[in-house]
């Protein structure tokens, strides 16, 4: 289930929008599974767009803790960054999501309103596809990823030389997926790969969409391509909204279960929170995290995880 924060309140999408997310908006997704003999496992997810307003993003990581609330204090929460989403959350969406420009707040027009826009993806990816819109322009392209040109009328891939074959592959996938999902199962596909240009009529088409053929460039660093290293942990305890480092050694004897803690891992931030802690606890130490990612960077990519003492 999934719910768009809209003037501060969860709003429910049509399952006909799972998988579209606004790089403007804030979401939050309940996956709920029912093992065989047991209770219900909830697993709840906020997610923030590159985008979205701290407000949005607060409201989302607020509203995530009422409906861990209701649903008992069993789910296990987790903050997602577009961009930088963790595999449990990408595997909820087949082939993947497709983050698109614009939100609510900027009052976007619905696929009916809108004429149609062509649009440039860059795909990456071996198990879970992360496939994110980048301008349309030659400058976007590169010798080592996918890119699929999504045009009203045909949709191009493009194999970067250095691209591997499991990219190429789930490229492919991400077609179709959106051949059926805007184009009513009817365009063409071409395939173009790098270094050949004039051997196929479809390279062609291809750079003439661009203004014509030109050298590319190399692929350039970017934040998607640094990776946060796992340090020494941090144990930090939460208290009024609140965060105090606590130089103590790390053992499970320490965690109370009236109280909230922030464990700071470097690539991951794991937030524990104490099976007796009054809701209204659980929505400052919830707050008081996300306004410190805010403050270090509003675009840092590690995803926290909360757990409830059962």
């Amino acid at each position: 289930e999934i719910w768009r924060i809209e003037d501060f309140k969860p709003v429910a999408l049509p399952k006909s929008d799972y998988g579209k997310f606004y790089s403007g908006d804030s979401y939050i997704v309940l996956q709920t599974t029912s093992p065989k003999g047991g209770a219900y496992l909830y697993d709840v997810h906020f997610w923030i767009g590159k985008d979205s307003s701290q407000d949005e993003a607060g409201t989302a990581a607020i509203k995530t803790v009422e409906l861990d609330s209701v649903l008992g204090g069993r789910a296990v929460q987790y903050r997602e960054l577009q961009g930088y989403e963790s595999d449990k959350f990408l595997s909820y969406f087949k082939p993947c999501i497709i983050p698109m420009e614009g939100g609510f707040a900027s009052g976007f027009k619905t696929p009916e309103e809108e004429t149609f826009e062509t649009r440039l993806y860059i795909c990456k990816g071996k198990r879970a596809i992360r496939i994110k819109q980048v301008p349309f322009a030659r400058s976007s392209l590169n010798h080592d990823d996918v890119f699929i040109l999504d045009t009203e009328n045909k949709i191009y891939q493009f194999n970067g030389a250095n691209s591997n074959i499991q990219e190429r592959a789930k490229s492919l996938e991400v077609i179709q997926h959106l051949k059926e999902k805007y184009h009513g199962g009817v365009c063409d596909v071409a395939i173009v790969d790098d270094g050949k240009l004039q051997a196929e009529s479809d390279s062609g088409e291809f750079w003439v969409l661009f203004g014509g053929f030109a050298p590319i460039g190399k692929k350039t660093v970017s934040d998607d391509d640094v990776v946060l290293e796992t340090t020494a942990p941090k144990l930090y305890s939460i208290n009024d909204g609140e965060l105090k480092f606590e130089d103590i050694p790390l053992t499970k004897a320490v965690l109370e279960n009236t109280r909230c803690f922030l464990l700071d891992c470097g690539a991951e931030m794991f937030v524990w929170v104490g099976r007796v802690t009054q809701l209204e606890d659980r929505k400052a130490a919830t707050k008081a995290v996300e306004v410190s990612l805010q403050k270090v960077s509003p675009s840092l990519f590690m995803f926290l995880i909360v757990i409830s003492d059962l």
